[in-house]
């Protein structure tokens, strides 16, 4: 009998083994292409770290707050007269209604600095963070977004967790920085109605430098944090798999055989720009039947010749072609032409090892013109 298993039931019955790994995605494993970069960016997808601008910004007010409470002494102070040594007799509804509006527009001209300066701040970190960028469709609508489980999935993802578990953090260390900042003036507390408004704002004065050091040096530290946890989420977001590089570049340079054609048309191009300026060359130096070398020296101009024109085969048959229908010089030197053709490029000057047997076929197209 033969043993039980998967395998014989599998092999009794005619079922063939299944790969599984059919069903899985491909794993994205490769680094963001600068095409899928700047297409993230483009549609505003950018990683922000949330909690430094809002240490920026707590600093940002703590210190402003800081520097103003002088100016907030001499304002309050001013309020304080108006409203307390104005006789009780005196009062009417319509001295309420003023008063309310005296206190309001005294409070924004005390506040605005401050909440000027924290937008300043905001601003400015999210500019260092992302530079520009202006994109409508973080907050186009999408139907997709209207989806229930997609929310919930949302909801319950990673980086909700991950959100979560950053506010608890924050508020746990900020907290206790905050009460341990202010237990050491509990006991100032109760005589502060004693104080005057001048002791008063020195202990606010105290006091909230104390909170803005303690404080918002504990926000930035975790602000640290959070922008290199973002910028990592954000590098995983982007990773790519070998499928999607591959799909990008047939989109972005086009498929082989598309390219291969606009490969061949930029050399006819090239070949065809050279054989335009056959006609300028002083000599064409043949193999005689395999290259053709076309050079020009202008001495006003140039250090050395130049190679205008080379070719094997067919275009070195053509440029010889060109040369005699223009009245332009042939000379058959069979080593010189092989090494002018391996060794310099089209547009280049000739090196100084080939000076002297190039200067001796100049020499003597020249004689042959009567040029010399």
């Amino acid at each position: 009998m033969k043993p039980f298993s998967c395998s014989y039931l599998r092999a009794e019955a005619g079922i063939r083994p299944f790969n599984l790994q059919l069903f899985a995605g491909e794993e994205k494993t490769e680094p963001a292409t600068p095409h899928r970069r700047r297409e993230a960016r483009r549609k505003g997808q950018v990683f922000h770290s949330l909690e430094l601008n809002a240490a920026a910004v707590l600093l940002t007010c703590g210190l402003t707050v800081f520097f103003l409470l002088p100016l907030w002494q001499a304002e309050l102070v001013a309020f304080t007269k108006e409203t307390f040594l104005t006789p009780a007799a005196d009062w009417e509804v319509a001295d309420a209604y003023r008063l309310l509006l005296y206190f309001l527009l005294r409070f924004a001209y005390l506040a605005v600095p401050v909440l000027l300066a924290g937008l300043t701040a905001a601003l400015l970190v999210s500019y260092l963070q992302v530079g520009f960028v202006f994109s409508l469709e973080p907050v186009a609508f999408r139907l997709d977004r209207l989806n229930p489980v997609a929310g919930l999935g949302r909801l319950f993802s990673r980086r909700s967790l991950v959100t979560l578990v950053r506010n608890l953090v924050k508020l746990v260390i900020v907290g206790w920085v905050a009460v341990s900042s202010i237990r050491g003036e509990y006991a100032l507390i109760p005589r502060l109605p004693l104080v005057g408004i001048e002791g008063f704002l020195a202990f606010l004065k105290r006091l909230s430098w104390r909170l803005v050091w303690q404080s918002g040096l504990a926000a930035l530290v975790l602000a640290v944090f959070d922008f290199l946890y973002q910028r990592w989420e954000y590098e995983q977001s982007l990773r790519m798999s070998q499928q999607e590089i591959k799909e990008e570049l047939k989109e972005t340079e086009g498929r082989p055989e598309t390219r291969v054609r606009v490969r061949e048309r930029q050399r006819q191009l090239a070949r065809a720009r050279m054989l335009h300026r056959v006609p300028e060359a002083d000599v064409v130096i043949t193999n005689p039947t395999h290259y053709a070398v076309a050079l020009k020296y202008d001495a006003a101009r140039m250090a050395a010749p130049e190679v205008i024109a080379k070719g094997a085969g067919l275009i070195a048959e053509r440029i010889k072609q060109l040369a005699r229908e223009h009245g332009v010089s042939i000379v058959e030197n069979k080593p010189l032409a092989q090494a002018l053709y391996r060794t310099v490029e089209v547009g280049e000057s000739i090196p100084a090892t080939f000076y002297r047997a190039v200067a001796e076929v100049l020499a003597y197209v020249y004689r042959q013109k009567g040029l010399i």
